[in-house]
């Protein structure tokens, strides 16, 4: 009897350690450099209260964004497989041209930004050789806000205020790709880069017209995480 009952608790033990190495839980948060992705934009003649004007609307520089939330990793031998629950916040920069129809000279640029607050999903895929990996997969995306510094700057200046919308999906699919690396079986660094599969928005409506605008939220994403 004594004999099995310390078979059995060998065994637990040895149960425990495989499972520990399976799969483990952890925490991340680092930053991401992403931009809103367009194709450069011209609408014209929009009646504005300083009179009928053209707009150009251009990508601008990349911003800086935030995100943390948790993760898993299930490891079997090499392979694994890593879900990730993360809030995020990205920003993108438009450089956005004002002329009058009139007076083609007449050409104002300013700055203008948004910002989304969402909840990425990300589950990646791939091989880890020593404390290195590489991996892919798809992340789904859910905008829980946004600030849209496009559509501000368009109501603003149209006469009939209110009338301005700026189509954002709530929902967006995209993959990520990239290498990480394992220090002390503790902590995990990651650059990825992220692409999208969907459109972020494909038109900005001015006074019941759309106007096609396709919109992409492409970052590169820089992370620390630490296991459990």
């Amino acid at each position: 009897m004594k004999r099995l009952s310390l078979v059995i608790i060998a065994t637990l033990l040895m149960l425990g350690t495989t499972n520990a190495q399976f799969i483990k839980f952890g925490a991340k948060g680092g930053v991401s450099s992403s931009n809103v992705s367009i194709d450069k934009t011209t609408i014209t003649n929009i009646p504005t209260l300083d009179g009928a004007k053209d707009f150009i609307i251009e990508q601008g520089d990349s911003q800086l964004g935030l995100h943390f939330g948790l993760f898993s990793r299930i490891q079997v031998v090499g392979l694994f497989i890593q879900p990730e629950l993360l809030f995020t916040q990205s920003r993108g920069e438009f450089v956005f041209s004002e002329q009058d129809v009139s007076d083609a000279s007449s050409i104002t640029q300013t700055l203008t930004s948004q910002k989304f607050n969402k909840f990425d999903i990300p589950i990646m895929v791939g091989w880890k050789f020593g404390p290195a990996r590489i991996g892919l997969g798809p992340v789904a995306s859910f905008t829980l806000s946004e600030k849209d510094g496009l559509k501000d700057k368009m109501s603003d200046l149209y006469d009939d205020a209110g009338t301005v919308d700026n189509a954002i999906n709530k929902a967006v699919f995209g993959y990520q790709v990239g290498v990480g690396l394992d220090i002390l079986k503790t902590l995990t660094l990651d650059i990825r880069y992220e692409g999208n599969l969907s459109k972020l928005g494909d038109n900005i409506n001015i006074g019941n017209k759309n106007y096609s605008f396709d919109q992409r939220n492409p970052q590169w994403i820089f992370s620390l995480g630490v296991f459990f």
